[in-house]
């Protein structure tokens, strides 16, 4: 099992103290709500070599190569850190980000005995991990997932502004990409009274046009961000290693077709640092009835 520093030794509740500025992610109409998560809940980074699969289980066990990290927010909003090693199994939930160092989406299948992958997981109060990513060291002849791409007369984006009848995106290759709405486009997914708005993620068919332009005869609402989950806060941290995010202690995994804007324009993960003010609309990642974390889509930063 995953072993911490000797100081540190002691029941669950001494290793993983409160993570005090946790907050919650709900999926109700609306913008979601942070609340602080449960007392005893922390996270987990390693690097970890794969010693067993149980895909019925959705388990992998690993064995942390050198020392993890295991930093836990104490009340009073004190961090503990400490390192961890040993092996520990991880429960690979169902929106768990699994991809390769290329950061190209993979499946369960590719996480097998021996692969090499860097684990980003939350860890509960019975010590338990469960995965936010896994990010696979190796990119060749894994099993690859499929993604939303665009061909021709099909743009996927986030709407960087909507004014009158167009639409402004930012697409996954980010660049951006002029959308004509008319009186016969169909658009779907969006609540009654309510229109297309900035940060919404959209699927697009529809005419190109001889400047690059798309006439849309049919919008899908992929994300409404308006009624997704999401966090606003300060960035806490930033893990380069697994593209992952902190924002006032949510957890927040970024992904492949995961669209970063700052201000009205493009933006790359890079570009994100502790401090800086952002707003993070995704998709709740939850353990049964508990929210543990935001798989992210749109990624704000002021």
């Amino acid at each position: 099992m995953m072993r911490i520093g000797a100081r540190y030794r002691g029941t669950v509740a001494w290793l993983i103290a409160l993570l005090g500025l946790g907050m919650l992610v709900t999926a109700a109409p609306g913008a979601g709500t942070p609340t602080p998560l449960p007392t005893g809940w922390g996270w987990v980074l390693a690097d970890a070599t794969v010693s067993g699969v149980d895909p019925n289980a959705r388990t992998a066990t690993l064995a942390i190569v050198g020392q993890g990290r295991l930093e836990t927010l104490k009340s009073g909003g004190a961090w503990r850190r400490q390192l961890v090693t040993g092996s520990q199994v991880v429960h690979l939930l169902p929106s768990t980000v699994i991809a390769t160092g290329a950061d190209e989406p993979a499946t369960l299948a590719a996480i097998h005995p021996g692969a090499s992958v860097t684990v980003w997981g939350v860890v509960k109060p019975d010590a338990s991990v469960l995965g936010l990513k896994v990010v696979m060291a190796s990119t060749s002849s894994l099993p690859i997932a499929s993604v939303a791409s665009s061909g021709a007369g099909v743009v996927w984006g986030a709407v960087l502004r909507a004014s009158g009848g167009t639409l402004e995106l930012l697409t996954s290759q980010g660049a951006r990409r002029s959308v004509i709405v008319t009186g016969v486009t169909t658009v779907r997914g969006v609540p009654p009274s309510a229109s297309i708005a900035p940060y919404d993620v959209v699927r697009v068919e529809g005419t190109v046009n001889s400047d690059g332009s798309v006439s849309a005869t049919r919008i899908d609402i992929d994300l409404d961000a308006r009624g997704a989950a999401q966090v606003s806060g300060t960035l806490d941290q930033v893990f380069g290693e697994v593209a992952g995010l902190v924002v006032g202690g949510v957890m927040i995994p970024t992904s492949t077709g995961c669209y970063f804007i700052r201000g009205s324009g493009p933006a790359t993960f890079k570009q994100l640092a502790p401090g800086q003010a952002v707003t993070v609309y995704g998709l709740p990642i939850s353990s049964g009835a508990t929210l543990v974390g935001l798989r992210a889509r749109v990624v704000v930063g002021r």
